[in-house]
């Protein structure tokens, strides 16, 4: 599974041989503590089995694809399960992994893609005597005049409602925080930084840079400012409303526990489109799963598909209106005139014609709904979900908030994104959002047009000076590491690795000890959206899509790529927050 699940077999293995020494004194005093002893636990024989499994393929006979399969479907519904209960960061770390459809099966994807949107909600009596805290001297029934008992969704800090404003009569979206969320949070950090550090050295990193950002997603008043200034700048670089939509929030009812929004419409992005192709690869007379197994090993072979070149979000909207109008006019003044006027003439007829027929036949026929009324169905032309379109808006909408505003969504996993009726994407939540500094903002440029024109002496020439230090200081290694956190999965990459035999081999090969801290949640960001699009079935490379928008930036500043030298970095180096750590 992820480096948290590797970690996850060395803790429970320690704990183990630990007997009632300090692991069972951490377990009887420190909650947090004894929650990741409660998810480690489920894991370890998970990941012993999968292990062994592994050797067996390896050194004993080679085990068949039915095998694995059957392995998956044994586990993965109730360690997903035991994850969604746990809720917490044990939550998040599994919905960051139902994007890795490169190194987990189906049956695992599929029990992890509920943690997006599927955790088991809290009962109305707890959203209520939430709403009514955060809403002093009044009812919930003073705030909404309807308010659906069913979550839309239900994810790992609150759950999202239904509601109509009684002022106004406008349906919202009303998110509230579990009461435990806070609590939860800074129980699990605390634990999981304790076990990072004695068994994944190289995961504290990552780990201080989400406690920070989980503090600022705790607080739903800086969700509502986010959601603000976010929808300001999509509508400036033209993005809003021609390719997405970002909710606007009620300010005067959004407290640090409960955020009221505008109520976008349609499912979640992957859901919706999988629904579309599950319905379509039926009537083709195949099955989802056989659809996506082609396309996979589509590019298996042929590699990260090109960027999209095809019609914009606005112009397929405007052609769906235009077949809409058409479907309406055809449905009215043919389909419709012939239904009223020569339907009843042609049922008539076929009754006759029937009871004419030798009754003593025994032979039986089926007739279609439009056969025995006479009448023809009604035109409801659809356009399938563009997957390509959508990806290329998703990769160039965060391009810009990276690279242009500085102010970007670190957590864009599948149930961040809806899939609206015209085929535009719902931004959704933004409690887990970044705000770069102007000389940060300004390096993240100069390193993706490094990545994309491959400039492996740039990129180390930054690593350098930013303090990044390893054993052997290898640029090479470090080079497959700033390509894998920030830019591509690709096998010209990892050499077919999975992401877990790739980071282990890069370790063993040259052990990094000190470096900086300040593009972690871009990092972040990068993987998330590369596992996203990888569920999707149209994986991409970063700068392919970034390296274009980070170069007219710099030019904008006048401070083209080419002009970057020593002087020119140093100048700009942002303040440094340098993370140490200890592998061998």
């Amino acid at each position: 599974m992820s480096a948290y699940a590797k970690l996850g077999a060395k803790a429970a293995g320690t704990i183990l041989a630990g007997g009632t020494g300090v692991g069972g004194y951490l377990y009887a005093t420190d909650d947090g503590m004894k929650r990741s002893f409660q998810a480690y636990s489920t894991f370890a024989p998970v990941i012993l089995h999968y292990r062994m499994t592994e050797l067996k393929n390896k050194y004993i006979s080679s085990v068949s694809e039915e095998e694995w399969e059957a392995l998956d479907e044994t586990y993965a519904k109730r360690t997903v399960e035991k994850l969604g209960r746990l809720q917490g960061m044990y939550s998040k770390y599994g919905q960051t992994a139902a994007g890795l459809t490169n190194t987990l099966g189906d049956a695992w994807i599929r029990e992890l893609r509920t943690l997006e949107n599927e955790i088991p909600p809290r009962p109305l009596s707890v959203v209520r005597k939430t709403i009514e805290e955060e809403t002093p001297g009044r009812r919930l029934e003073d705030t909404f005049s309807s308010f659906d008992a069913k979550p839309l969704g239900s994810a790992s800090i609150g759950q999202v409602h239904r509601a109509t404003l009684r002022s106004t009569g406008q349906e919202v979206a009303v998110k509230v925080q579990y009461p435990e969320a806070q609590e939860l949070f800074t129980k699990d950090i605390h634990a999981i930084r304790f076990l990072c550090e004695k068994f994944a050295p190289e995961q504290v990193c990552t780990l201080e840079a989400l406690e920070g950002q989980n503090k600022a997603e705790l607080d739903y008043t800086n969700e509502a400012q986010n959601l603000l200034e976010i929808g300001t700048n999509m509508a400036k670089h033209g993005f809003q409303p021609k390719e997405c939509l970002v909710p606007k929030p009620f300010g005067e009812l959004s407290t640090k526990r409960m955020l009221v929004m505008e109520l976008l419409p349609g499912p979640k992005l992957i859901d919706g489109m999988r629904a579309f192709y599950a319905a379509y690869a039926k009537k083709q007379g195949t099955t989802l799963k056989r659809m996506e197994t082609v396309a996979r090993k589509k590019f298996e072979e042929e590699g990260i598909p090109d960027k999209y070149d095809g019609p914009s979000a606005a112009q397929i909207a405007s052609y769906q209106r235009m077949m809409k109008l058409r479907d309406g006019l055809v449905n009215t003044f043919v389909i419709g005139g012939y239904n009223v006027l020569v339907a009843p003439v042609v049922r008539l007829f076929a009754k006759n014609h029937n009871n004419s027929k030798d009754n003593t036949s025994t032979t039986t026929s089926t007739t279609s709904k439009a056969e025995a009324t006479g009448k023809i169905e009604y035109l409801r032309t659809t356009i399938p979900p563009n997957t390509p379109r959508i990806v290329d808006s998703l990769m160039r909408i965060h391009g810009y908030q990276l690279l242009v505003d500085g102010l970007f969504n670190a957590d864009p996993h599948g149930g961040n994104f809806l899939l609206l009726p015209d085929g535009r994407i719902g931004l959704i939540d933004y409690g887990a959002t970044k705000r770069l500094s102007t000389n940060e903002r300004i390096l993240a440029c100069v390193m993706f047009v490094a990545l994309q024109r491959k400039d492996k002496d740039k990129l180390w020439q930054m690593a350098t000076m930013a303090g990044y230090k390893s054993k052997y200081m290898n640029p090479d290694v470090y080079y497959k590491l700033v390509q894998f956190g920030y830019d591509t999965w690709g096998k010209e990459v990892t050499g077919g690795m999975n992401v877990q035999q790739f980071m282990d081999d890069l370790k063993a090969k040259d052990p990094y000890y000190e470096t900086p801290d300040n593009f972690v949640l871009a990092s972040f960001m990068s993987v998330r959206l590369r596992a996203l699009t990888l569920g999707m079935n149209h994986p991409v490379k970063c700068s392919e899509y970034w390296g274009e928008i980070a170069e007219a930036e710099l030019n904008r500043l006048g401070l083209p790529y080419e002009s970057w030298d020593e002087a020119q970095l140093m100048k700009y180096q942002p303040e440094l927050n340098i993370q140490k750590s200890d592998f061998y």
